[in-house]
């Protein structure tokens, strides 16, 4: 799926981050996990400061020296506070990837953050500590891979696979109906492992990647705004605005102004 489909995250350019006085360290996953796991990464907050982040349809685990919390799928922009300098670090799933870890019904927690009990796995309770016994960012890396390795039981692909696979390379233009269709199910079947796997629904799952697909553009082309959603199947710009800002609290304008202008100015 990662051939497919990359998240977007403003916060996380070059531009943003400075912006916000953060510095980041990535690290791809080794290649049995490519397609479940997206990256691990650290951020470094200098003050304490609000950490945004969009709807992108991902799950991720966030750690602190405090503990850890997990992300559902966000249905609208949420600001996550660090609420102190240091280092705080992170495993970014992709959709649907935590059904080859943890038997789970994502919608139990989708737009929330929970904390670690919720896996109802006893080390990773303990993962938090783990991963600050060690100062270095690859050595933690080690540490969460050597766990979601311990957990991972890659499942045959489905029609939800598969379903993903057209999602992701219409950028979330394709019908749900058409969806089911070429996948060979109903369309409330569909539905329901789409809830069950991401949190979301499946037209508010393909929104979401081609609202995703909007930003992206945005933040390339900021001077060509009505080009690109024509071309992503927004029909007016009325329905353009009221998608965009049920996500992002934003219009594509407000967007503009405040991340190209500023933000994210490269």
């Amino acid at each position: 799926m990662n051939k497919f489909y990359s998240p977007f995250q403003p916060t996380l350019t070059q531009a943003g981050l400075h912006q916000l006085g953060l510095g980041m360290q990535t690290k791809e996953p080794c290649e049995a996990l490519k397609g479940i796991v997206h990256s691990y990464l650290q951020i470094t907050a200098e003050k304490q400061t609000l950490y945004p982040v969009m709807p992108d349809g991902t799950q991720a685990i966030y750690i602190s020296p405090q503990g850890a919390m997990i992300g559902g799928a966000q249905i609208e922009s949420r600001d996550i506070p660090l609420l102190q300098a240091g280092e705080y670090f992170g495993i970014w799933f992709y959709p649907g990837a935590l059904r080859h870890l943890f038997f789970l019904n994502l919608s139990e927690i989708s737009n929330q953050l929970v904390d670690e009990k919720y896996f109802q796995c006893p080390r990773f309770q303990r993962l938090y500590a783990e991963i600050y016994e060690y100062k270095d960012f690859y050595d933690r890396a080690r540490v969460c891979e050597s766990w979601v390795l311990g957990k991972f039981s890659r499942k045959p692909a489905t029609g939800f696979d598969h379903a993903l696979s057209i999602i992701y390379q219409s950028l979330g233009g394709e019908r749900v109906v058409s969806i089911a269709d070429k996948v060979g199910w109903s369309s409330r079947h569909l539905n329901r492992q789409f809830i069950e796997h991401t949190g979301l629904s499946t037209k508010a799952f393909s929104q979401i990647i081609r609202a995703q697909s909007l930003c992206k553009q945005l933040y390339l082309k900021p001077t060509n705004s009505m080009k690109v959603s024509m071309e992503l199947g927004y029909y007016d710009q009325s329905h353009l605005i009221k998608e965009f800002k049920k996500y992002f609290k934003l219009t594509p304008s407000e967007f503009i102004n405040q991340y190209m202008s500023d933000f994210y100015n490269r």
